[in-house]
């Protein structure tokens, strides 16, 4: 230690001994080189990334839909109000979706938050990668039927399932395109379960359809037709065209999570496509919900909604596009 001896003149003479640790005094600190810093910026990023990937990891890809249990503690909620219910159903839901083909992995929760009087209403959204705390949007106040409507848009803009057929988005991986919110994370894990081929670059065409089979006594199989510029039309019977176009996965009644595919992997013809789907067998009487997907070019799927009527042979015409 070394000791240093000042006098301070107060009213009366005061001597103050200050001690410094030695090592403190006579060694500065080494100052950082920009290499350094670069790399402890690179390894602590690492880490992070470590982190993420572990969590998405242990959380399986994209988890079945679920409810918290509670009021998202960012939405500054907490103690206003509770989880707003319609029977049985509770409108809080945990995703958590994982692509590790783009670096992507998120949690993403929605919920409906009802006031304690139960006259106010709030729709909030808690988003981010996994391993942060993200951020969170409240909207609302508002109405009950307002906030409802919010959640259950965003809900199918997210999944690509309604709201009431939440219970069929089983787990899962989606694409990157769900950070804009237009990734069909349903119809992307059941093609990629079937090894179906998809459309990854230009002059390429997929075509898909899913339809949901978690009631045993309400299956179907529907089959996917598609017809090229060409007339020479796709289906179960005619898997293979003369201008390359295959149907690669063909599901029937008995499958749990039932997915159809018609691709062209390059050189799509150029012209006018005609894409439908036809009620080929049931164990029921009832319609049922389906959604065709459509990329072309590689692009953002588009997903189309419709209705198969209950009798068997019945044919619902889906879109017909022209690709240029």
């Amino acid at each position: 230690w070394l000791k240093i001896k000042c006098t301070v003149c107060l009213a009366h003479s005061v001597h103050l001994l200050l001690y410094f640790c030695c090592t403190c005094a006579m060694a500065p600190r080494a100052k950082a080189t920009p290499k350094g810093r670069a790399k402890a910026k690179a390894k602590a990023k690492a880490a992070a990334k470590g982190k993420a990937k572990a969590a998405a990891k242990s959380a399986g890809g994209r988890t079945l839909p679920r409810s918290a249990g509670s009021v998202a503690p960012s939405s500054g909620l907490v103690g206003q109000g509770r989880l707003y219910k319609e029977g049985s159903d509770v409108f809080d839901i945990d995703l958590n979706v994982s692509d590790a083909a783009k670096n992507m992995h998120k949690f993403y929760r929605m919920q409906v938050v009802e006031s304690n009087d139960r006259s106010k209403y709030w729709f909030v959204q808690h988003w981010g990668r996994i391993g942060t705390t993200g951020q969170t949007q409240v909207k609302g106040p508002s109405s009950k039927d307002a906030a409802v409507k919010a959640m259950k848009a965003k809900f199918k803009q997210k999944s690509g399932k309604a709201w009431e057929n939440r219970g069929a988005a089983g787990p899962g991986s989606g694409n990157s395109s769900a950070r804009g919110g237009k990734g069909h994370y349903e119809m992307t894990a059941r093609l990629r379960s079937a090894g179906a081929g998809t459309s990854r670059k230009r002059g390429s065409i997929a075509i898909s359809l899913m339809w949901d089979h978690s009631r045993e006594d309400k299956c179907n199989d529907l089959d996917l037709h598609v017809t090229p510029p060409s007339g020479e039309k796709i289906w179960y019977r005619h898997k293979r065209s003369r201008c390359k176009g295959e149907l690669d996965v063909d599901m029937q009644q008995d499958a749990p999570k039932p997915v159809e595919n018609v691709v062209w992997k390059d050189k799509a013809p150029k012209g006018t496509y005609k894409v439908a789907v036809v009620n080929f067998s049931a164990n029921h009487n009832n319609s049922v919900p389906f959604q065709v997907g459509i990329v072309k070019d590689g692009g953002e799927m588009e997903m189309i909604e419709k209705t198969m009527p209950g009798k068997s042979g019945s044919r619902v015409a889906v879109k017909t596009f022209k690709y240029a």
